[in-house]
C-alpha cells in the first residue's frame, strides 16, 4: 500500500567543524602550482550531482563589498554584467571553476569542476544580488551530436578495415544484426578499453558474422567512438558487458542472487544519429532499468578528474550500501550518532509493474499452399466469341464475376467461396491451416480463419543470402485437396510471368492480356506439365481435355501466424504485492520468428526450420524490465548538517540506524532473494548563510518511464 513519512524534530548541530570551500580559476595549460587561482569575491551557495544525462551544476554568487581597500572587487552589478567586463574578479561565461573543500585537517577534495554560464542579476529597491551557473565539465560531451559511425568492410568482417562513413549510426535496423562479431573488436587485446563496430546488415554468409548489438557492446561503442575523453573519462570496458546483462531467475525457480540466469540485453532498433551522446546512452540503460552518472574528484595530483560511471539499480545491484543514522527515540541527542536534520520518504505501490508481456511481430511462416479457382468456370467460356470478356482490356466494363474469372485463384483462407474441381460445386469451406499452425498442448486451435495475404519474399535464401521470391508452379497430376497445405505429391513446374500476388487474401491473380494466352516461360526441367511456352487458361478449367487438361496451381510463399512469440514473465514472491501487475510493451518493430514448414518447397523435411528465433532475447528483455519495476518507487529526500562526500548517486539507501527502519523494496529475502533498495540519484552540497548541508536525494526507477 502506498505510505510516506516525514522527519523534522530539531535543528541538529554539526558533529565537526565546517570544511572551507573556495571557489578557483582553473587553467589545466599552466605550470604546476599556478593552476589554481582564487576567485576571493566569489562564494558558491549549491552544488548538484545527479543521475542521468545532466552535467553537475553549481550556483554562485558575487560578494558585493567596497568595505576591504585592498580587494579592488567589483561592488556593483554595472561592473559584472556587461559583457566586456574583465579582470580578476570577473567570471566571464566559459571560465573554468573548480570549487575545493578544505577539512579543518588540512584534507581536500574536488567538489565541482566545470564552465561558467548563465549569470544573472536581481535588482530591488534594496539589494542587488549578481551570480551565474556553472555546468560541469561533462557539458562538453554536449557540444558534438553522434553524426555518422565507425563500419568495418564486408569483405572482411573479422579484421577487415575500418572506415569512419556518414551512414546513419542506427543500431540493429528493423531487428537486423549489424555489428561486427563477437571476438572480433578493435583493440581486442585490450580488455579496458576494446568496442565493436558496424557491419553491413543485409550480408548474408555462411557462418553468419553478423552480431546483435547488446547494451553492454552499444555502450563501448558510444563511448569508444564518440566521448574523446578530454573532459571525461571512461570506465574500464572489461566488466561492463557482465554488468549490463538482464538478470533473472533459473528456470527451476531460483530467487534473483542465488542461481539465477544472466542474459544480454539486446538494444531494439535504435537511431542515435543527432543525439548528444550522453542522451543516446541514458535513452538505452535507463529503458532497461540501468543508471548513468557523471562523478568529479581528484586525479590525484590535486588537479580534477571528472568520469562516466554507469551502474545496477535492481535487486541485483551490488553499488555501495549506505544508512542513515538517527538516535533511538526518547534518547538524548547525539550528534554522533544522528547525520539526519530531516527526511521526507514515499513509497508508492501503485506503480508496481511485476508481471511483463513483450508484443513481438507476429511469427512469420513460409508455406506451399495449392490454390482453387476463385471463380466459376463454364463450359462455353473458351469459345472465341466468350473469351473476349475476359481480356484484361476490357476488364473495366465487366461484371464482378468476368473480372475474377480465369485469373483469380485462392487459398480461400477466409471462406469466401472457391470452385471444388473434384465435385464440380462452389464452396464455402475455408482452408485447413492447422498443419503449418498446430492446436497447443490443451488441443485449442492457435489460429483464427481469416485474410492473410502472402509476401513477395520467401525467408529462404538463395546462395548469395538474397530472400527468394515468392514462387507459382502448375501441375497436371496433381490429385490432393485444392485448396490446401502442400501434401508433398504431384508434378509441378514453375511459372516465370504473368501474375501477381493478390493484396487483400493469399492468392493470385493472372496479369496476363489474355489468360488464354498465358506467357509462363520455357521449362527445361523434368516431368514437364505444360511443354509450350504458353498455359490456355481459359480451356484448360472451363473445357479441359487433353493435352489441355485442368492444371492446379501451387504458391510457395509467407503468410503471418496469429500468435506472437511466447516472451513474457510472471510476477515472483520478491514483489511486495499479492497481485499480478502485468504490462504490455511494444517491440514489434524488433523481435520476430521465421520458420519454413515442413514438407514445404524448401524444407522436405517433416520438422519446420526455424531461420530466425528472437524469442530468448525477448525473454531477456522482458526479465529485465521486470527486474526494474517490480518494487515499489521510493522518492524523498534527506538533509544532512554538514559537508558530507560518502554519499553518491547511484548508492542504495539500505536503513536508518537507530530506528532500526529498513527501507527494503522487495521481499523474498528468507528465500535467498537479493535484496532491492532505493538509489541516491542526485546529491546537493548547500553553502547558503552560516550553514552547510548535504541534501540527497532518493528514488527508485519510474515504471511509467519504463513501458
Amino acid at each position: 500500500m502506498p505510505g510516506s513519512f516525514d522527519f523534522d524534530p530539531y535543528d541538529v548541530p554539526s558533529s565537526a567543524p565546517a570544511a572551507t570551500v573556495r571557489v578557483y580559476r582553473y587553467n589545466p595549460q599552466a605550470a604546476a602550482g599556478a593552476q589554481h587561482a582564487v576567485v576571493p569575491n566569489v562564494v558558491c551557495e549549491r552544488i548538484r550531482h545527479a543521475e542521468g544525462p545532466q552535467p553537475p551544476t553549481a550556483w554562485f554568487r558575487y560578494v558585493l563589498d567596497d568595505s576591504d581597500p585592498i580587494v579592488k572587487a567589483p561592488s556593483d552589478f554595472a561592473g559584472l554584467w556587461p559583457l566586456a567586463s574583465a579582470g580578476s574578479y570577473v567570471v566571464r561565461d566559459d571560465d573554468r571553476l573548480v570549487v575545493l573543500a578544505t577539512t579543518p585537517d588540512g584534507a581536500s577534495r574536488v567538489l565541482f569542476d566545470g564552465f561558467a554560464t548563465s549569470p544573472e542579476v536581481d535588482l530591488s529597491a534594496h539589494s542587488q544580488r549578481v551570480g551565474f551557473l556553472a555546468q560541469g565539465v561533462a557539458v562538453r560531451c554536449w557540444d558534438q551530436p553522434i553524426g555518422g559511425r565507425l563500419q568495418r568492410n564486408a569483405d572482411d568482417p573479422l579484421a577487415g578495415a575500418v572506415v569512419a562513413v556518414d551512414l546513419p549510426t542506427r543500431f540493429n535496423p528493423d531487428g537486423k544484426p549489424n555489428c561486427t562479431p563477437d571476438g572480433y573488436d578493435l583493440e581486442q587485446s585490450q580488455a579496458a578499453e576494446r568496442y565493436p563496430v558496424f557491419i553491413d546488415a543485409d550480408i548474408d554468409r555462411d557462418p553468419d558474422p553478423r552480431s546483435y548489438w547488446t547494451l553492454g557492446k552499444f555502450v563501448r561503442y558510444v563511448l569508444s567512438v564518440h566521448n574523446d575523453q578530454s573532459y571525461v573519462f571512461n570506465p574500464d570496458f572489461d566488466r561492463l558487458d557482465a554488468l549490463l546483462q538482464s538478470r533473472g531467475p533459473a528456470p527451476g525457480g531460483a530467487p534473483l542472487g542465488s542461481s539465477g540466469t544472466a542474459a544480454d540485453v539486446v538494444v531494439r532498433d535504435y537511431d542515435a544519429t543527432n543525439a548528444p551522446w550522453p542522451e543516446a546512452l541514458a535513452s538505452q540503460l535507463d529503458l532497461a532499468g540501468f543508471g548513468l552518472r557523471f562523478v568529479t574528484g581528484d586525479a590525484g595530483d590535486g588537479s580534477p578528474r571528472t568520469e562516466v560511471v554507469v551502474y545496477r539499480k535492481d535487486a541485483d545491484a551490488a553499488g555501495p550500501a549506505r544508512d542513515l543514522l538517527l538516535s533511538k527515540s526518547g534518547s538524548i541527542l547525539n550528534p554522533a550518532r544522528c547525520n539526519l536534520a530531516g527526511l521526507n520518504l514515499k513509497r508508492d505501490s501503485r506503480s508496481i509493474v511485476n508481471a511483463v508481456t513483450v508484443e513481438t511481430a507476429q511469427r512469420r511462416v513460409e508455406a506451399s499452399f495449392v490454390l482453387a479457382p476463385g471463380f466459376h468456370p463454364a463450359a462455353g467460356d473458351e469459345s472465341a466469341s466468350q473469351r473476349v470478356r475476359f481480356l484484361r482490356a476490357n476488364l473495366g466494363s465487366a461484371t464482378g464475376e468476368d473480372r475474377r474469372k480465369y485469373r483469380f485463384y485462392v487459398a480461400d483462407e477466409a471462406g469466401d467461396g472457391h470452385w471444388d474441381g473434384s465435385a464440380s460445386t462452389w464452396s464455402t469451406g475455408a482452408l485447413d491451416l492447422s498443419e503449418i499452425f498446430p492446436e497447443d498442448d490443451d488441443g485449442n486451435p492457435t489460429y483464427v480463419k481469416r485474410l492473410r495475404p502472402g509476401s513477395t519474399s520467401l525467408i529462404t535464401r538463395d546462395d548469395e543470402g538474397r530472400p527468394l521470391r515468392a514462387q507459382l508452379a502448375l501441375s497436371r497430376d496433381y490429385t490432393g485437396p485444392a485448396p490446401g497445405v502442400w501434401d508433398g505429391s504431384g508434378h509441378w513446374q514453375p511459372i516465370a510471368g504473368g501474375w501477381q500476388l493478390l493484396e487483400d487474401r493469399l492468392g493470385i491473380v493472372v496479369v496476363a492480356e489474355d489468360p488464354e494466352s498465358w506467357a509462363i516461360g520455357d521449362y527445361t526441367g523434368s516431368n514437364p506439365q505444360e511443354p509450350s511456352r504458353t498455359l490456355r487458361g481459359v480451356t484448360s478449367q472451363a473445357n479441359p481435355s487433353a493435352p489441355n487438361t485442368r492444371f492446379t496451381l501451387r504458391l510457395t510463399t509467407v503468410v503471418e501466424d496469429d500468435l506472437m512469440l511466447s516472451a513474457q514473465t510472471d510476477s515472483r514472491p520478491a514483489s511486495p504485492t499479492s497481485f499480478e501487475r502485468r504490462r504490455r510493451v511494444d517491440a514489434r518493430d524488433h523481435f520476430t520468428m521465421e520458420t519454413v514448414a515442413a514438407g514445404s518447397l524448401y524444407n522436405s523435411g517433416s520438422e519446420p526450420i526455424a531461420v530466425r528465433d528472437d524469442t530468448d532475447r525477448a525473454v531477456a528483455w522482458a526479465r529485465q524490465l521486470r527486474a526494474s519495476h517490480e518494487t515499489p518507487p521510493t522518492v524523498g529526500a534527506a538533509t544532512i548538517p554538514g559537508l558530507v562526500t560518502a554519499y553518491c548517486v547511484g548508492d542504495r539507501i539500505v536503513r536508518i540506524n537507530g530506528r532500526n527502519v529498513g527501507l527494503q523494496t522487495n521481499v523474498g529475502d528468507a528465500q535467498g532473494e537479493s535484496l532491492a533498495y532505493p538509489v541516491v540519484t542526485a546529491v546537493s552540497w548547500e553553502f547558503s548563510g552560516d550553514g552547510q548541508a548535504t541534501v540527497i536525494e532518493i528514488s527508485d526507477a519510474d515504471v511509467e518511464r519504463g513501458g
